[in-house]
């Protein structure tokens, strides 16, 4: 997912966003997610209650098979693209094999996960966390939905900074496509690249990311812990929205102190389904994670443990389904947390060590 801020194919870990100067991703009318809680799955699967991963072969079967129809049902794992790698080819046809070991007597599904991978060793990593915002907005403005999404400029040539922009150097063109009442908000829409509006009758509509104005980010958690507000390892999403609410007099100076601007264009429903990720597909809550494609295929199933910030433990089957610009090398993974409040506030404090143990194809 490439630019600093992301698009469907940029997501990045929103804590380490707001913090790193060098890095740069539902509303109840929404319907219930189709992942289950986090900590659900492992506990459940193992049979005795605990949070430790399931081993016996019908757990395994049980958690591959909700881990497939969820994310790759959604992928149909139609045939992997002409310039897929040789190893992401053998990830698509292992994961078509599994769609259709489903199908078949449940003794199958362990012969066919036997057959096409082998179990790699776990391994530690930084696990962090992202989800789908969710703003008030409207198509029109009026004295309290102010502040505009707009949708790139065309014509070429140099863009103006987030501060110029919004003193109203974009103003008057035709480019608003919506407008919110909450400009924390927003700036936090900017941060993630992508996100859900709840218009006025209730309508849900999502806007993806369209571009930027190529101006470097800069992480307003830094600035924070520069000014000495804060100390480096107390910076969360949360921690940094409540400030801004509390400090209105010097709100805007901060979060124009990252002059990158994102646009946005409007996308097409999908449901209940996630923002678009690298794989061309919604992601799944709970099972969809971004990874560095250099070291693990898109397409790959590993068992993820992790604390979660509220006390529970992530213990479950993932699909590496994104990429993110602040997701590098072997030592990264970012869980996909949906876009119901507990989403945002786990993916805004997620930032924790866990173990990864990917499935890995067999030539």
């Amino acid at each position: 997912m490439c630019s600093l801020l992301l698009d469907a194919r940029c997501r990045v870990a929103l804590a380490a966003l707001l913090l790193c100067a060098g890095c740069a991703a539902a509303p109840d009318a929404v319907g219930p997610s189709r992942a289950a809680a986090p900590g659900a799955v492992g506990p459940s699967l193992a049979g005795d209650g605990t949070s430790r991963p399931a081993s016996s072969d019908a757990a395994t079967r049980a958690a591959l098979a909700l881990a497939v129809s969820e994310a790759g049902g959604a992928l149909g794992w139609r045939a992997a693209r002409p310039d897929a790698s040789a190893e992401t080819r053998r990830v698509a046809r292992g994961l078509a094999l599994f769609e259709k070991a489903q199908q078949g007597p449940a003794a199958a599904f362990p012969a066919a996960v036997a057959k096409s991978f082998r179990t790699g060793p776990a391994r530690e990593v930084l696990v962090t966390g992202y989800h789908e915002p969710t703003l008030a907005a409207r198509r029109e403005p009026d004295a309290r939905f102010r502040n505009p999404l707009y949708r790139m400029p065309g014509g070429g040539g140099t863009i103006p900074s987030r501060a110029a922009i919004e003193e109203g150097a974009l103003a008057g063109r035709g480019l608003e496509l919506f407008w919110t009442d909450d400009p924390v908000e927003l700036f936090f829409l900017h941060v993630q690249g992508s996100g859900r509006l709840r218009l006025e009758d209730g309508t849900i509509v999502r806007v993806g990311y369209a571009g930027n104005n190529a101006m470097t980010y800069r992480a307003i958690g830094s600035v924070l812990v520069e000014r000495g507000v804060y100390r480096r390892d107390e910076v969360t999403a949360p921690v940094i929205k409540a400030w801004l609410r509390a400090n209105p007099s010097e709100a805007a100076e901060v979060m124009r102190s990252n002059p990158r601007y994102v646009f946005f264009a409007e996308q097409p429903a999908s449901g209940d389904g996630g923002p678009v990720g690298a794989l061309g597909v919604p992601l799944v809550p709970w099972r969809s994670v971004a990874v560095d494609p250099r070291v693990v295929p898109l397409g790959s199933i590993g068992r993820l443990v992790v604390p979660l910030p509220d006390g529970s433990t992530f213990d479950s089957y993932v699909i590496a389904m994104d990429t993110g610009t602040a997701i590098a090398g072997p030592g990264r993974l970012d869980l996909f947390c949906g876009a119901d409040d507990r989403a945002e506030r786990i993916a805004g404090e997620l930032r924790h060590a866990g173990k990864i143990a990917w499935l890995q194809p067999v030539s």
